[in-house]
């Protein structure tokens, strides 16, 4: 094999784990924010309910 076919490949191995890697990390990002979001509701309630008082 060529210096540009090992380029290519290492570039195209690459492109791929990285983009595999960032989509399972956008799927985490957002499975944590869906989780938090209910309970980050209710804690701006009572806090606003508490500073009423």
């Amino acid at each position: 094999m060529d210096e540009v076919t090992i380029g290519v490949l290492a570039l195209f191995g690459f492109l791929s784990i990285a983009l595999t890697h960032g989509a399972k990390l956008a799927r985490d990002i957002e499975e944590f924010i869906e989780a938090w979001r209910r309970p980050a509701r209710r804690l701006r309630q009572w806090w606003r309910r508490r500073q009423h008082r």
